[in-house]
């Protein structure tokens, strides 16, 4: 089970990545492939204007997302994927609802790492779901209780403090990054999707050299979307544990940030009403 293997980790203090693979990943994966050039292009200036709110950044550096995305499953202990089940359906999909930069994204994942990685690495990692961060908010609390010190690479300046009152941790250090374009639109924090929302490079430059656990096995909970690769990749390699929990961090905050999540499911494990 996940979050046993995690509990052995942080009280054994043992640098850990825990990573998360999705469609962003895949259609940045899917770049690699040498083919598919249009469709490559269209799937990185969708995900590009979700993320950060400029459609041509990401095909425009679309080697270094790449190389994030590689060198985090490198460095990763466990991987969250897409599920099969979600995968297998899309094959279903009326052609009228297909979400092709979706769509492409999830297989695009596996494509990839089906024919460009070495097996041998890949079958000696702990694989689970993409939404392995979700199965694990029953636990959240208590591997976070009464720990010494705990990081947070996120959005929200008050995530930080909420975790620490619901789990009396000793100290807290929050790297504050510009939130998705398509949250801060969704939440009317922003008028439109249209504007940098500066994450990458200085902001992300900045964090990740900051990035510096004040003690071995330090544990970090990072919601930066595919920029988390490179920042749970950073966090292990200087000696802390890592877990990439994504859209976990709205669901803290009492944000509906995603259809499938139910008001009843955010008010069950918001941090505070």
């Amino acid at each position: 089970m996940l979050a046993d293997d995690l509990r052995l980790r942080i009280e054994g203090g043992i640098p850990t990545s825990y990573i998360r693979l999705g469609d962003a990943d895949g259609n940045v994966l899917l770049t690699g492939m040498g083919k598919f050039g249009a469709l490559q292009r269209y799937c990185c200036s969708k995900i590009s204007k979700i993320y950060f709110g400029n459609e041509d950044l990401m095909w425009q550096k679309r080697d270094f997302f790449r190389s994030i995305v590689l060198e985090a499953i490198e460095s990763a202990d466990a991987v969250g994927a897409p599920d099969w089940g979600v995968i297998k359906r899309s094959f279903s999909t009326p052609a009228a609802s297909i979400d092709v930069r979706g769509m492409c994204g999830m297989r695009g994942v596996y494509n990839f790492l089906s024919t460009s990685l070495q097996r041998e690495r890949l079958h000696k990692l702990t694989w689970a779901s993409t939404w392995y961060s979700r199965s694990l908010l029953p636990f959240y609390f208590s591997l976070l209780d009464r720990q010494p010190y705990v990081g947070f690479v996120t959005c929200y300046e008050d995530l930080a403090s909420r975790m620490a009152r619901r789990c009396s941790i000793g100290r807290t250090e929050t790297f504050l990054v510009p939130m998705q374009a398509s949250i801060a639109f969704q939440t009317k924090k922003s008028p439109h999707m249209a504007k940098d929302i500066g994450h990458y490079p200085v902001v992300y430059e900045r964090i990740l050299d900051s990035l510096d656990p004040p003690h071995k096995g330090a544990v970090y909970l990072v919601a930066a979307g595919i920029l988390s690769k490179a920042y749970c990749s950073r966090i292990k390699e200087r000696g802390g544990i890592a877990v990439d929990v994504g859209s976990v961090a709205d669901v803290w905050m009492n944000i509906r940030s995603r259809p499938a999540m139910s008001p009843d499911f955010v008010d069950r494990w918001a941090i505070e009403p």
